[in-house]
């Protein structure tokens, strides 16, 4: 009787981890993926708290594109990072099939982050515009943006109020001993 509860359990678990799996699908919805090309991030319209991962996705419905780089640029405009990346899956979006292929990073400094992201084929279909690279042709560029806060995300004078109030129970404190 109870390996038969063990096999029931060990078929639940499995069946919730395919669930999952099948509803990773990203929503492109607010994006401009009708245009055959997008990028939009899992933090995007929101604060994003400094130590938190973000992950940038980019989204096309030309097959042909094999390759995307995502350049992530500092609230100064200066790249932090380049993410060459070559692996990709393929999904229904509605009407529309997507490769959508992924990058994430964890910000370092407070501020206004942008993720610019360029698509590229290969080997060079003669589509798209800009300048014929090593291995492929640039298809398109997309951008978006996310703004990284400190990590109390209540703000600066939350943390000083806190403070002073601190203090001032321990004042209190102290004056009544």
């Amino acid at each position: 009787m109870r390996v038969k509860y063990v096999g029931v359990t060990i078929a639940l678990f499995a069946l919730i981890s395919l669930a999952s799996v099948a509803y990773a699908t990203f929503d492109w919805s607010k994006t401009s993926i009708d245009s055959g090309y997008a990028v939009t991030t899992d933090w995007h319209g929101m604060e994003v708290p400094l130590g938190e991962e973000v992950t940038a996705w980019a989204g096309t419905t030309n097959l042909n594109i094999t390759e995307v780089k995502f350049v992530w640029l500092r609230p100064d405009k200066t790249k932090a990072w380049m993410d060459v990346v070559t692996t990709y899956t393929e999904e229904w979006w509605g009407d529309l099939y997507v490769r959508e292929f992924n990058a994430t990073r964890i910000p370092d400094e407070v501020g206004d982050w942008g993720v610019r992201v360029s698509f590229y084929t290969d080997p060079p279909s003669g589509e798209g515009v800009g300048p014929i690279l090593e291995q492929s042709l640039k298809t398109a560029i997309r951008a978006r943006s996310f703004f990284a806060i400190p990590e109390v995300p209540i703000g600066t004078i939350a943390v000083i109020i806190a403070m002073f109030g601190a203090l001032s129970v321990f004042a209190l404190k102290k004056k009544h001993l």
